[in-house]
């Protein structure tokens, strides 16, 4: 049967795919192959020989995941999720100095840089030891959004710009240490282009040839975004189904994107007005995700 993507594009269902997502829930193999066939079925009873929605296929698995395992559909719901962190970039990029944090590194938010011929806003600056890395994040609410050449040619030229340069960590490191006279000074080691959705191909041919670090949803296989999320259990706040999406937005602005950070200042819960039964209601559900 033929499904159609977000972007438009129609293309073969491939029911491989949908069990590797089931299964990288925690759940095990032969209920991913048991919602698989019931996706299957639906399908065929609804759409005959009409291309599938993907969020209908989506909608059906969820729906069947989470009377097997809630906690396994919550995780199943991740990459919705990811595109509910907006609506502006400002918590994505929060949510990647998350990810850098956990590998051990230190790392900061919307940092000026200056370049050899002019100055940069960077969204994510993370450092340990010798290394120096800086990181562009393209967010996207739209699943069909996708992160092409465009964005990889002008990226690389950003990085063009400040590649040789010595920065010192100090003023990166004030801001993370509260003044502690650390002095070091480092040379861009790599550069990073992070999407929430996907790349072109082109994107990622011209990133290859050019030293270009990429990351998006589901790349590069082992080591995506989800990936990191799963690893980590960084999974957003976005994916309780407890809350509602103006909750939610509450919580954002306070800098509460992860359900690690909601678990450990529960009290942002009743800051912004949520009664205690629901609030114990709320935190039973992240705990499945942590």
């Amino acid at each position: 049967m033929q499904i159609r993507k977000a972007n438009g594009l129609i293309e073969e269902f491939d029911e491989k795919k949908l069990i590797k997502a089931i299964s990288q829930t925690g759940a095990k193999i032969d209920v991913a192959y048991d919602i698989c066939q019931y996706v299957k079925e639906k399908c065929h009873e609804s759409y005959k020989n009409e291309p599938i929605r993907t969020d209908y296929i989506y909608r059906l698995a969820f729906k069947h995941l989470k009377n097997v395992s809630k906690a396994a559909a919550l995780k199943f719901s991740l990459k919705r999720s990811m595109l509910e962190i907006g609506p502006s970039g400002f918590p994505f990029e929060k949510f990647l100095a998350h990810i850098w944090q956990h590998e051990g590194y230190s790392a900061i938010t919307g940092q000026m840089v200056y370049g050899k011929c002019v100055s940069h806003e960077v969204d994510v600056i993370a450092w340990k030891e010798n290394e120096l890395i800086m990181v562009e994040a393209k967010f996207h609410s739209d699943a069909g959004s996708r992160t092409d050449l465009k964005n990889a040619l002008y990226v690389k030229a950003r990085y063009d710009d400040i590649d040789g340069n010595e920065y010192n960590i100090n003023s990166f490191e004030e801001k993370v240490t509260h003044g502690l006279p650390i002095m070091m000074a480092k040379n861009l080691t790599e550069g990073w282009l992070i999407t929430n959705t996907y790349f072109s191909e082109t994107a990622k041919t011209y990133a290859g040839c050019n030293n270009l670090k990429l990351m998006s949803f589901d790349y590069p296989d082992g080591a995506s975004l989800q990936d990191k999320i799963i690893e980590y259990s960084l999974y957003p706040i976005t994916c309780l189904t407890t809350i509602s999406h103006d909750e939610k937005n509450k919580l954002i602005q306070k800098d509460i994107i992860l359900c690690q950070t909601l678990h450990n200042e529960s009290h942002a819960l009743s800051e912004i007005g949520i009664d205690k039964e629901r609030v114990f209601l709320i935190l039973e559900e992240v705990s499945t995700l942590l």
